[in-house]
């Protein structure tokens, strides 16, 4: 009988161990999990009440939950390890979605199994993942967007990662050439208030929205989406495999996505999607943008589309 796949990850939550933790990563294990169709592999996740709710609209279905306390210096190892005892047998092998995870899952294993089961990096897989959403048309009735609004969309992974204020200077850019601009950003990314401020004292026509969902789930709302941008402010970087798979998706997608170090792809279908700013300033980042408004036709083509 086969036993089956353990994968190890954490959500995003509030609390300080789980705020490096990726959406990415999560889709990803998904996305594994999807493809295997095999009942017999199980998903240990590490995560809070908003963790929680975060994976299932992720696509994450009955993982078993440990707390955030489970991460704690001192009890890391045995939290792990009593989890991992409640398997009836070793699993085929574990793969650990999160590379703070995998030292401490290695010893939980080896501890309990000897060194009989793999245990690998989750990350290594493929970049392929696709993305629980809805339509176009009703996700943007359901926030108010009007079909004629040009939709920015700040991916940032993790959600804190990125600041609303360098994304909004971007978006007032856009907006100055002339066009009806929303811009979307993640309920918990930096400097939001800051980035009120600016508007309201620069009366820019700006249209600032928040969302507590995953930003992923609205990628189909979107006209153009930024992985990575900075102006004065540094807020934690998003891992490159992160910034890497959003990419891959709003290409595949056929979703116009600012990455200023992108690396291609290799096929030119994804990577005429990808826009390489001339750096990560917010007056590049909006060039870009406002360039392929300008000329969308040199981007168009029939978008290669996810796997179901």
């Amino acid at each position: 009988m086969n036993a089956g796949e353990l994968h190890i990850l954490r959500a995003w939550g509030n609390a300080d161990p789980l705020r490096s933790a990726t959406d990415s990563a999560l889709l990803a294990c998904v996305e594994r999990v999807l493809h295997n169709a095999n009942p017999a592999d199980r998903v240990l996740l590490i995560a809070d009440d908003h963790g929680e709710r975060r994976a299932a609209a992720l696509g994450l279905r009955t993982p078993l939950v440990l707390p955030p306390s489970a991460l704690r210096p001192s009890p890391i190892r045995s939290g792990l390890r009593r989890a991992l005892a409640r398997w009836p047998e070793a699993p085929s092998q574990v793969l650990v979605w999160d590379d703070a995870l995998l030292g401490a899952a290695r010893d939980a294993c080896v501890s309990l199994w000897n060194s009989r089961v793999p245990v690998l990096q989750g990350r290594a897989e493929p970049a392929s993942i696709r993305v629980p959403a809805g339509a176009r048309d009703a996700l943007r009735a359901n926030l108010d967007l009007p079909p004629t609004e040009h939709v920015l969309l700040l991916l940032s992974d993790p959600p804190d990662a990125l600041s609303t204020h360098d994304f909004v200077r971007a978006g007032a850019l856009v907006a100055l050439a002339g066009r009806d601009v929303t811009v979307i950003v993640p309920r918990q990314a930096p400097e939001l208030d800051r980035a009120k401020a600016t508007l309201r004292n620069t009366g820019i026509p700006l249209r600032l929205m928040t969302v507590e969902a995953p930003v992923w789930t609205l990628l189909p709302v979107a006209d153009a989406a930024v992985v990575d941008l900075i102006e004065g402010s540094a807020p934690r970087p998003t891992p490159f495999h992160s910034r890497q798979r959003m990419a891959v998706t709003c290409a595949k997608l056929g979703i116009p996505v600012i990455w200023p170090d992108a690396e291609w792809t290799g096929n030119p279908n994804l990577d005429r999607w990808i826009l390489r700013p001339r750096s990560r300033l917010s007056v590049h980042v909006a060039r870009a943008i406002n360039e392929h408004f300008i000329d969308p036709a040199r981007h168009r083509h029939e978008a290669a589309e996810i796997p179901a």
